[in-house]
């Protein structure tokens, strides 16, 4: 590259160009400008040059090897598509007259068909069905998935396909019935049955059940069938087989039938619980085999209740005799007068105070989670949030914002030299702070000239690069 004469304007700075078109850049076609100027350029010249390697593309790949690391400006290269892309412009990568290889996307990705529905489950479709997407399946309960559990869209001959076909959801299946001694069951002589299938167990004669006389066939860890609960057992009348249970002891429990000091076989108890607490399992239990209760005794856990948005907890909430009052907040539960008192405590924040602003809703107070907007007075600009909720400890989020003085255009500078002169004792250090500023405008100047350059510099390769995508198309 032969000398370069130009007029020192500002430091050389190439636009970055962003979109659907490529630029590579060869640098080194600018450092002999940049010795000779000290780093400076001007608009009155260009630094022309060959391009290096072209960009290694994602999608594609030169038809021909190449032999070469830099080719004139002009030069085209053809491309050719990977495997799993397919061409939709020309593909054509041309070195430009500045050392830039200039191109568009000619190559997206091929998409794999529709893989259809899955009976008796379901497609997850992760993102799209593009080459290099990956789909999962599942199965809904009670049937099992028979297959590879997902499929990708990969590369097959010329053309993409999924690497999987659909699985198969099979039902769950169960073997027969458990057989039990002195009873028969209601499902026959089949030897399989469907997950959801049931079977009902009946006594020989002079024979009593205890358990469940009905089973299910269940599904466990997803894939295994079994029958649940488990099938019952019988016992002979007239064994003297003794069955008794203890009265359970429930805490703050009432018995609404059913008391008595113990049970036999197949005695129940209908059980309840006291104010300010709430029963948690079966109000209704029976005395079983194995001198137990079925189902397990209950018990009876202190109520408690949170606050609605808005509302805050004073003292601790135990029971709510009136369900319509969820807004309610109930002091502490009173043993001696069996009595609970409501207390509706609203959340409040307190008005915002504005200096040089104004808000949209004046009230004295307003509640958790309501929104206010602030407006600032005319020749006064906000700083802050213009929107602020009162939240639920009383206070503003975010915080209550501020209004100052707007200082009219081109006044800024004025401003500041006020305050400079307010810091500054004696004249020498007022003559050198005016220096300062002098230079400071002659600096700020500088780069606004160097804006406008760019700007101009960036228009002239948009003109370009439109004029060599013309002459290709």
């Amino acid at each position: 590259m032969g000398s370069v004469k130009g007029i020192i304007g500002f430091p050389l700075h190439l636009p970055q160009r962003t979109g659907s078109d490529r630029f590579m850049r060869k640098r080194e076609n600018y450092a002999m400008l940049q010795d000779i100027t000290s780093g400076w350029c001007s608009l009155s010249f260009w630094c022309p040059g060959d391009c290096g390697l072209p960009p290694k593309l994602q999608f594609a790949s030169p038809l021909n090897q190449l032999y070469e690391s830099n080719f004139k400006a002009g030069t085209v290269l053809k491309n050719a598509c990977h495997s799993g892309y397919r061409r939709v412009n020309s593909s054509r990568v041309t070195c430009g007259a500045y050392g830039a290889w200039i191109y568009s996307i000619f190559c997206i990705k091929k998409q794999c068909r529709n893989p259809g529905e899955l009976t008796n489950g379901k497609v997850d479709i992760m993102t799209d069905f593009l080459f290099g997407s990956t789909i999962q399946f599942s199965c809904s309960k009670g049937y099992v998935l028979i297959g590879s559990t997902n499929s990708q869209c990969e590369v097959q001959g010329s053309e993409v396909e999924w690497s999987d076909p659909l699985p198969e959801c099979v039902i769950v299946k169960c073997e027969s019935p458990p057989e039990i001694s002195n009873g028969r069951h209601s499902g026959g002589d089949e030897d399989l049955y469907t997950f959801g299938s049931s079977v009902t167990y009946s006594c020989d004669p002079n024979f009593s059940l205890i358990g469940n006389a009905t089973i299910y066939c269940m599904v466990e860890n997803k894939t295994l069938g079994v029958w649940r609960p488990n099938p019952p057992v019988y016992i002979f009348f007239y064994t003297p087989v003794e069955i008794f249970c203890h009265q359970p002891q429930i805490p703050k429990g009432i018995f609404i039938s059913g008391f008595k000091p113990f049970y036999t076989h197949r005695d129940s108890i209908v059980i309840s619980c006291k104010k300010g607490y709430v029963l948690r399992g079966s109000n209704l239990i029976h005395c079983e085999a194995h001198n137990e209760w079925y189902p397990s005794v209950p018990t009876c856990e202190l109520t408690t209740y949170e606050c609605i948005e808005g509302y805050i907890l004073v003292g601790f909430a135990i029971y709510n005799y009136d369900q319509s009052l969820s807004y309610a907040v109930l002091m502490p539960f009173s043993e001696k007068t069996q009595e609970s008192k409501y207390v509706s405590l609203l959340v409040l924040c307190p008005k915002p105070t504005i200096e040089n602003g104004r808000l949209a809703r004046e009230k004295d107070h307003y509640v958790a989670m309501e929104n206010i907007t602030i407006q600032c007075d005319f020749g006064y600009n906000m700083v802050g949030s213009q929107s602020i909720t009162c939240s639920v400890n009383k206070t503003w989020y975010p915080e209550v914002p501020k209004c100052k003085k707007e200082v009219p255009e081109g006044c800024e500078q004025v401003i500041i030299g006020r305050k400079l002169m307010q810091c500054l004792p004696n004249s020498e250090e007022v003559k050198m702070a005016l220096q300062i500023y002098k230079l400071s405008l002659q600096i700020e100047r500088l780069e606004q000239e160097k804006d406008k350059c760019i700007k101009l510099r960036e228009n002239i390769f948009e003109k370009e690069k439109s004029e060599e995508l013309d002459m290709h198309w």
